[in-house]
């Protein structure tokens, strides 16, 4: 499935997509066959970021700065990221990707590295 925390060389426990997905296979044998999880979790987030452009609207009119901005383009890069890790859905990934570069020309406060920021990080409103 994936890299636990112990065969990196921590004891702090499995990652939480192992633990989800052994809960999910419990009830859905499938969600074991890697190639059908991989395609319903990228499917899944896909839609999610998509889903997310309908706020477009409302998100452009904000003030430049707004933390809603920058979780649209993550949420976006996240789905993209999560597609190729699976290898599904490539064109679908590489829409994903290109908006989120388009987002990140329009709004060029949101030309962050998220990876620098801390998980679940409070974002200011």
């Amino acid at each position: 499935m994936g890299t636990s925390a112990q065969e990196r060389g921590s004891a702090a426990g499995p990652e939480p997509a192992e633990v989800y997905r052994r809960a999910l296979a419990a009830g859905v044998p499938q969600a074991e066959d890697e190639r059908r999880y991989g395609l319903a979790l990228a499917a899944a987030c896909v839609a999610f970021a998509l889903a997310g452009l309908r706020r477009l609207p409302v998100l452009d009119a904000r003030p430049s700065g707004d933390d809603s901005r920058t979780q649209l383009v993550a949420i976006l890069e996240a789905a993209a990221h999560t597609a190729q890790t699976h290898r599904a859905l490539p064109q679908l990934a590489g829409l994903c990707r290109h908006l989120a570069e388009a987002l990140r020309r329009r709004w060029p406060d949101t030309d962050v590295d998220i990876t620098a920021l801390a998980p679940y990080t409070p974002r200011r409103r």
